[in-house]
């Protein structure tokens, strides 16, 4: 086994960048793991958790870029550090081909920037909020990627932001789409009169990639943040983006998508919602309140996107799930990329679920890429869940998009396929069930991943909801989450 291990000194690299470049070092032949990460002391010590943290990586700085290898030979290791090379000096080449410039601060580039109204900051938490401080006082709307941001810094920021008529997307804001720019994780829409606004990454995803399969199309989809409407923020983006939406000639429909809100949050919000004067639907995941008139609520994603397509004169395709297998035996096991999907199955799934896991959540991405990014820790989940005979059904997602794995359902494939043979071997079948979160217009290509994963045996759904619903229907009997 060889470790070994690059530092490059003061050469900041955003972590959506560094993220895709550890996805592939970890797939070239002959890898047994790699990181490529900025060295803060988090960092590090996640590195040396991981076995690979060299003497030079320790000695390291927080503003020092680090690619570290562990490998079966040492050919592989420096195979993988040349890539490593590659992937990070074609960043830079892309950059020179445009106008050169090299800000030292968010400031400084401002101002090299000419008309820029927007910032998107990747850094790590501890840094984020400071960052984001600048870019308000430079004049800059800001889009917040960044995760591990202290609430009293989002609180603040969000204020000093709406003081200033400037608007902060985030912290852990996973998808804007702002202008048809799509910012994060971002499916390709088509233009139309549905706004959106989303304290819900892919439940945003989800909603938007829907209206443009049922035949319209979005104006803008402001996401907050997932704790936006926690009763501590007390929705600042939302109501915000609900007042610019209200005054968008372009906006017909407004929808307002969420995570699990506080119930005093949500209230507010739907107010302000129906005081634009525009149709709204509201899809507040869990939340049980009575909405005011004439705020249209509803229970699942793929009715928010029906009824604010509905709502726009239009009348879309129906919605319908394949034939399902029979019952199975055991319970609904969902592993997920996606929170949003995850917590909509979960609740639909009820009683017949056992167990749910969102691999997007904070305990498996610390340190690691983004499973939309990087899906090989759900894909091993889901292997091995062949193997686990308490899942009778198991539910699966598949997210695309800009910004998403390039293949994500031809490495998903191969997982599948194993369960399925692992729980032949006992005896005993395995339904896969699945959805994907995409369009037509996707660089993945929504016909083609749903075709890969027919093809190995997935029984694929045209909504998350339709998907939790065929495999309540096929888990035999109640079982505790």
């Amino acid at each position: 086994m060889e470790l070994i291990a690059l530092v490059r000194r003061d050469a900041y690299t955003d972590s959506v960048a560094l993220m895709r470049v550890s996805a592939e070092l970890r797939a070239l032949s002959g890898i047994v793991a790699a990181a490529a990460v900025m060295a803060t002391d988090l960092n590090r010590a996640q590195l040396q958790e991981a076995g690979l943290l060299t003497d030079e990586a320790g000695a390291a700085g927080a503003g020092d870029l680090v690619v570290a290898v562990r490998a079966e030979s040492r050919p592989a290791a420096h195979a993988a550090l040349e890539r490593a090379e590659a992937l990070l000096a074609g960043r830079r080449g892309g950059a020179a081909a445009g106008r050169v410039i090299d800000p030292r601060s968010v400031l400084s580039a401002a101002r090299h920037a000419g008309g820029a109204n927007l910032a998107l900051i990747s850094v790590p938490g501890a840094y984020a909020a400071a960052e984001a401080q600048a870019a308000l006082s430079a004049g800059l709307h800001v889009f917040l990627f960044s995760d591990h941001v202290p609430l009293a810094d989002e609180v603040g920021l969000k204020r000093r932001a709406a003081s200033l008529g400037l608007l902060v997307m985030g912290p852990e804001c996973g998808t804007s789409i702002l202008g048809g720019v799509g910012l994060g994780f971002a499916n390709r829409v088509r233009r139309g009169g549905v706004g959106l606004v989303g304290a819900s990454g892919t439940g945003l995803q989800e909603v938007t990639s829907l209206i443009h399969r049922l035949g319209a199309g979005v104006s803008h989809a402001i996401g907050t943040g997932g704790r936006d409407l926690d009763e501590a923020v007390g929705g600042l983006t939302t109501l915000q983006a609900l007042e610019w939406l209200g005054r968008d000639p372009g906006t017909r429909v407004i929808a307002v998508v969420s995570k699990p809100p506080s119930d005093a949050v949500a209230r507010r919000v739907l107010g302000a919602a129906a005081a634009t004067g525009k149709p709204v639907v509201a899809c507040l995941l869990g939340w049980t309140g009575a909405p005011p008139a004439p705020v249209r609520a509803v229970d699942t994603l793929d009715e928010a996107a029906w009824s604010a397509v509905t709502a726009l004169g239009v009348t879309p395709p129906a919605l319908a799930a394949p034939p399902a297998p029979p019952r199975s035996g055991g319970g609904v096991l969902g592993l997920y990329t996606g929170g949003s999907l995850c917590e909509e199955a979960k609740s639909l799934v009820g009683a017949a679920g056992y167990r749910f896991d969102d691999f997007g959540s904070e305990r498996y991405t610390r340190g690691r890429p983004h499973p939309m990014i990087d899906p090989s820790q759900r894909d091993a989940a889901v292997a091995a869940a062949g193997a686990d005979g308490r899942a009778g059904v198991l539910l699966v997602d598949v997210v695309l998009g800009d910004g998403a794995h390039a293949d994500p359902a031809a490495a998903l494939a191969p997982a599948v396929r194993a369960a399925r043979a692992r729980a032949g071997r006992q005896g005993r079948p395995l339904p896969v069930i699945g959805h994907v979160v995409g369009t037509d217009q996707d660089p993945q290509g929504l016909a083609a991943q749903e075709a890969r994963l027919r093809e190995a045996g997935v029984l694929v759904c045209p909504s998350n909801r339709l998907a939790a619903e065929v495999a309540r229907g096929i888990a035999g009997g109640p079982h505790a989450r």
